[in-house]
């Protein structure tokens, strides 16, 4: 990709586009315009409440955005069902009429349309499918990391707790810091922000923790630092499963528990309480040690998603993580990172 158009049609609204607002955050500089036509005229950045350093169009339609020239089509949204409703069929359906190629994280396979695909190949265009796992398995074989490397996961309360934007910020600051550091992407968002990664969420169970291990291998065998972006959580009714096979293929050595403040439900299930802090800390602490090599992966820092809170509240539900937990707090987005690196800092390397 090196010019984006995001397909974001009735999404452009604050916190909503999850996949939209991570690639207008990371790959700023390629997004070229954004279509929602129920935001036509107005600039990205205001319509999420967010400041992506200069100005990206909202426009009506595909049309209205090749005066920009794009070459790809990015589907900005990622529901948790399947299948490919008429809104988002017609939108891709005028991207890849217009001729360009479509990077989609739907849990719908778009090359695998038969419909879709037919077009694309009319078109000559290629339709990617971020989400389609890997061709073949792996079950993990509990191999040991390079001595001196060290790897880091982030994990969560719940599935939208800011475990990408987490994982991201931290392999900045390390890279800032003169550190050798790199990204291991295990969601459709942080795959097209990366260009590389698994999709965690469509690899068979049996294969999951095996091919997370192979990947963190290889990034370990080549940098100092691993950011394995988490998923799920423990605790999450439907994803719990994802987030055992990640800590169980990373074997972390030190992990960053990414929390949204206020929250007190997993999301859309109000009957299912979050577990404090403190209880989230020792659930993943107990998990990951049942397994890790020396029984020591340890919590070492909290990670607030504050959105909703003024900055004087996020201030304030830094001190209250800080002091309910004894580890360092923050909102990596909104107050950086710093803390908890120099947190990290601290973990011993694989042996």
């Amino acid at each position: 990709m090196s010019r984006i158009v995001i397909l974001a049609e009735q999404s452009l609204r604050p916190h909503v586009p999850k996949t939209a607002i991570g690639v207008l955050r990371y790959r700023t500089d390629e997004v070229v315009a954004v279509v929602d036509s129920s935001r036509a005229g107005e600039d990205a950045g205001e319509a999420l409440e967010l400041d992506f350093g200069r100005r990206i169009p909202v426009v009506a339609n595909i049309g209205e955005a090749l005066q920009w020239q794009p070459d790809t089509a990015l589907v900005g949204v990622a529901p948790a069902g399947d299948g490919l409703d008429p809104l988002w069929r017609s939108c891709v359906r005028d991207a890849v009429e217009a001729g360009l190629d479509v990077v989609s994280g739907l849990h719908h396979m778009l090359s695998e349309d038969e419909e879709l695909g037919a077009l694309a190949k009319l078109r000559g265009v290629t339709l990617h499918d971020v989400r389609k796992a890997p061709a073949t398995g792996r079950i993990a074989g509990y191999e040991r990391h390079r001595p001196g490397s060290r790897v880091v996961l982030t994990v969560g309360t719940d599935g939208f707790a800011g475990k990408m934007t987490t994982s991201l910020e931290l392999h900045a600051e390390t890279r800032r810091r003169g550190l050798d550091s790199s990204f291991l992407a295990t969601g459709q968002t942080g795959i097209m922000i990366s260009g590389d990664g698994l999709p965690a969420d469509h690899i068979i169970s049996d294969f999951l923790p095996g091919l997370v291990e192979r990947h963190v291998l290889d990034h370990a065998a080549r940098h100092d630092w691993v950011f394995v972006e988490g998923q799920g959580s423990l605790n999450h009714p439907a994803y719990s499963a994802v987030t055992l096979g990640l800590l169980h293929g990373a074997l972390p050595d030190a992990m960053i528990l990414c929390h949204q403040s206020g929250a007190t439900s997993v999301n859309g299930i109000p009957h299912c309480p979050l577990p404090s802090l403190t209880d989230a800390v020792r659930m993943n602490e107990t998990a990951a040690n049942w397994l890790h090599p020396r029984g020591t992966s340890k919590v070492v820092g909290i990670a607030l998603a504050t959105w909703r809170l003024t900055e004087a509240e996020a201030r304030q539900a830094v001190r209250d993580a800080e002091s309910e937990t004894g580890l360092p707090a923050t909102d990596p987005w909104r107050l950086g990172v710093g803390p908890l690196v120099d947190a990290l800092s601290a973990v011993p390397p694989a042996a």
